[in-house]
């Protein structure tokens, strides 16, 4: 690889997250668009962590910045494997379009939106202390200081 092709791939890279999150897990990377003629394309990546959790995440396809498939996804390795970047990326999602999976790792930037999806199979007393953070929890605003269902601004 060239200079500039690391230069490059370096700021393709930068302000970005693997998903998955830790090296050198891959995921199940797929490809779709939303029904509306004009909707945005989705990436998803899903990983089959095991027989009783699968965690399942959703981007735009804009918010992917780069896209790596090893050689081999039982040994991945960066330095064996093909990378996607750019309009070569762009090319790549749009002929992938509903059309089977990829096992890779994709790169998307920091601040994207996303959707996540847990499957988890669990007793009911562990789903029953299990929650998500819900619009009154103080870690999703932490920000507002008012009880729950109480506005700082009314008496």
């Amino acid at each position: 690889m060239s200079k500039s092709e690391q230069q490059l791939r370096s700021i393709y890279l930068s302000g970005t997250i693997s998903i998955p999150p830790r090296f050198p897990d891959t995921a199940e990377i797929s490809f779709s668009k939303h029904e509306s003629a004009n909707g945005p394309v989705f990436v998803v990546a899903t990983q089959r962590l095991s027989t009783k959790l699968t965690i399942k995440r959703s981007f735009f396809a804009a918010d992917v910045t780069s896209m790596f498939l090893p050689d081999d996804c039982k040994v991945v390795n960066l330095e064996n494997g093909v990378w996607f970047e750019g309009k070569v990326l762009e090319d790549k999602l749009s002929d992938l379009l509903d059309t089977g999976v990829l096992n890779g790792i994709i790169y998307v930037r920091e601040h994207a939106q996303s959707l996540l999806e847990v499957e988890a199979g669990m007793t009911a007393a562990e789903s029953a202390e299990y929650y998500p953070p819900l619009p009154d929890d103080r870690s999703v605003n932490h920000y507002n200081m008012s009880l729950p269902g109480k506005s700082v601004f009314c008496s």
